[in-house]
């Protein structure tokens, strides 16, 4: 972006803000290279977690997180002054937030609810008005904000229950909440999303029936066509925006071989066509027109991104492609702007440092630093991201993300499988885990082993019911290709997991004895035939058959693919932690890996706070966590502490 001139920083100092002055951009000299962030500094609460610019580009509205609470607030844009808040008090928590007007906005909030410490989501939408007037809760889901409309917001309200489902209707509700709604339409199937174009005019909706499979429709001439359904076309296919003209739709469309595509749609004739695609790999990110509602490109090359413009003519697509320009190696895009164009947030990701928003005047091309999100998380004493590819044992090609820490020979390795499995990543873009441990001495690899997402659908469902199979391979492959090729002391090997990433980590110490130090699972499904008995997910229909689909309904290879039918073949140091109130991955695994572990008399650590469900909440529980990691860790690769069998350290409730 030839224009653009780093003109100010300004950073955000906390919540009783006080705004430093405009400085230049520009270096004196390179700075010696600041001192490895200490835990509390991972810990440690972001200045804000979401920003975003009002439609007349006078505010900004942002979340804060506090202690026991995260509240919104509005700021002026002239001098970053706090005009407004937005408080749910205590055990409250602002979600998300969007602008329904030049002066108002609605957020969705979370509470506490007795002794747990997830928050859950509230029904309502909440109202805050730049004069820091709060309104009633807004009933109903909001599906368009109709920015062009600032007295009206489009709903979708649930017009009749039937059997457990949601027959949904589109209504157009005043933002106040008072007064009638106007009925708009019925969706088509029950439980359906929708998707509006810029004028309020509704083109798309969409559901997942109790099969686990998707069906979408087209409104066309008051009526409503089918254009994918998953049962008869094997793939998925997501609207996800309309163009400023209202022509056209734009897909998120699935291919049953190589990568997920763009496709646009004639919302006349439903003629469709791709307008962006890679035979390997998924868009990592879309880039949007300024209003939010048309996508004009799709983003490609992880670390060294690329768009693709459906229309290298449209005229946000010059500004789009200089920043990339601007900002080598990070991912810079547009997230908000005013309604004239005048003014534009943008939002830079990076590999080695947590987000920063910038205010860019776009006809000057003046651009200034309005606040970095953890500004003592310094890029300078970050570790670097490589991108490594290699050829699992069956020729299939898997890719990852590996952190070196500072320093010559060989390293101790982290491995840190994802959780999921299925339609989760590891992305290249900064990772709080990884930098903690990379910054203190460890080598880090991220797999994104068969089954994960952004390679298209037949990659993932090269995943199902391998659990423990050619997924734990490839888990393995990544092991050996490390001990080759990325500097790692052979004999310094651990795997950290959360999730599925805990039961690949137990597996992992029983498919290959001797290879891992030590395994630590977080949250595990340790036992695979409990997952058809205990937890959430298969108390539905949909649940039922997504785990028929993914994992298989054969109980004896189930139970030979469990580490808790083989923790004989374990002689690694084991730490298992779990939220005993989890209700995803039930403490049931946990009693069972625990009970057999204990019958071969394995020694382990144990971390089970009692108030936590699937992750942790409370800031005490994640200290304790990760200072036991930590320590754990430090332990296995240096010296053994002497833990007696089944140390369980925190642990709130009896698990036997």
């Amino acid at each position: 972006m030839s224009k653009l001139r780093m003109a100010a920083a300004l950073l955000l100092a906390g919540f009783n803000c006080a705004w430093p002055a405009t400085t230049s951009a520009a270096s004196p000299a390179a700075p010696a290279r600041p001192a490895a962030p200490a835990l509390d500094d991972f810990l440690r609460l972001a200045q804000f977690e979401s920003m975003t610019l009002s439609p007349r580009g006078d505010y900004l509205a942002a979340r804060v997180p506090l202690e026991e609470r995260t509240v919104m607030v509005i700021l002026r844009a002239s001098d970053l002054k706090i005009v407004a808040t937005l408080d749910p008090g205590k055990d409250g928590f602002v979600d998300s937030g969007f602008w329904v007007s030049d002066t108002r906005l609605f957020a969705s909030v979370s509470m506490r609810f007795g002794s747990l410490e997830q928050p859950y989501r509230l029904p309502n939408q909440y109202t805050l008005d730049v004069d820091g007037r709060s309104g009633r809760a807004f009933e109903g889901y909001v599906i368009d904000p109709l920015i062009d409309d600032p007295e009206h917001v489009l709903t979708a309200d649930c017009r009749k229950v039937t059997l457990g489902h949601c027959w949904t209707r589109v209504r157009k509700a005043r933002t106040d909440g008072l007064g009638q709604r106007e009925e708009i339409v019925d969706a088509p199937v029950p439980d359906a999303d929708f998707l509006a174009d810029r004028a309020g005019t509704v083109r798309f909706s969409w559901n997942r029936d109790d099969d686990d499979r998707q069906q979408v429709f087209l409104l066309r001439d008051g009526q409503w066509q089918s254009i994918n359904d998953e049962a008869v076309s094997g793939i998925e296919t997501t609207p996800i925006g309309t163009s400023y003209d209202r022509r056209y739709g734009f897909l998120w469309s699935e291919r049953l071989k190589g990568g997920d595509v763009i496709e646009r749609i004639d919302l006349q004739t439903g003629a469709r066509d791709t307008v962006a695609g890679d035979d390997n790999e998924d868009p990592q990110a879309l880039v949007w027109s300024f209003d939010g509602h048309e996508p004009i490109g799709a983003v490609y090359g992880g670390m060294k991104p690329r768009i693709a413009f459906f229309d290298e003519s449209h005229p946000h697509a010059a500004l789009s492609r200089e920043l990339i320009q601007t900002f080598p190696g990070e991912l810079a895009r547009v997230t908000s702007a005013s309604r004239d164009g005048r003014k534009v947030l943008v939002t830079v990701q990076s590999a080695v440092e947590p987000a920063r928003y910038y205010l860019l005047e776009p006809a000057s091309g003046d651009m200034k630093l309005l606040a970095r999100t953890r500004p003592w998380l310094q890029a300078a004493s970050m570790r670097p991201v490589e991108a490594v590819r290699f050829k699992a044992r069956d020729g299939l090609e898997i890719a990852g993300w590996l952190n070196r820490p500072q320093g010559d020979g060989l390293h101790p390795l982290v491995l840190m499988p994802h959780g999921g499995p299925f339609g989760v990543s590891d992305s290249w873009t900064y990772n709080d885990d990884a930098q903690l441990l990379a910054t203190h001495g460890y080598a880090v690899l991220r797999v994104n082993f068969r089954g994960s997402d952004g390679r298209g659908r037949s990659f993932e469902e090269a995943g199902y019911r391998q659990w423990g199979r050619a997924m734990q391979d490839d888990i393995t492959d990544a092991t050996h290709w490390a001990i080759e090729h990325a500097g790692v002391d052979p004999s310094r090997i651990c795997i950290w997991g959360e999730s599925y990433g805990g039961y690949a980590a137990l597996m992992g110490a029983v498919r290959e004895p001797g290879t891992y130090r030590c395994v630590i699972g977080m949250a595990g499904p340790y036992d695979l035939p409990t997952i058809f008995d205990w937890g959430d997910t298969h108390r539905s229909r949909w649940g039922r058959t997504y785990l028929t689909r993914v994992l298989g309904d054969d109980m004896a290879k189930l139970r030979d693919a469990s580490p808790s039918a083989h923790a004989d073949r374990i002689d690694a140091r084991v730490m298992l932690v779990q939220g005993m109130r989890d209700d995803r991955v039930s403490p049931q695994h946990l009693r069972k890996m625990r009970a057999a572990l204990e019958a071969q008399g394995i020694r382990f650590r144990g971390y089970f706070p009692s108030d936590e469900t699937h992750g942790f909440y409370d800031a005490k529980n994640r200290r304790k966590y990760y200072e036991s990691v930590l320590e754990f860790l430090a332990g296995s690769f240096i010296v053994a502490p002497s833990w007696s069998a089944g140390d369980a350290t925190g642990v709130g409730v009896d698990v036997k």
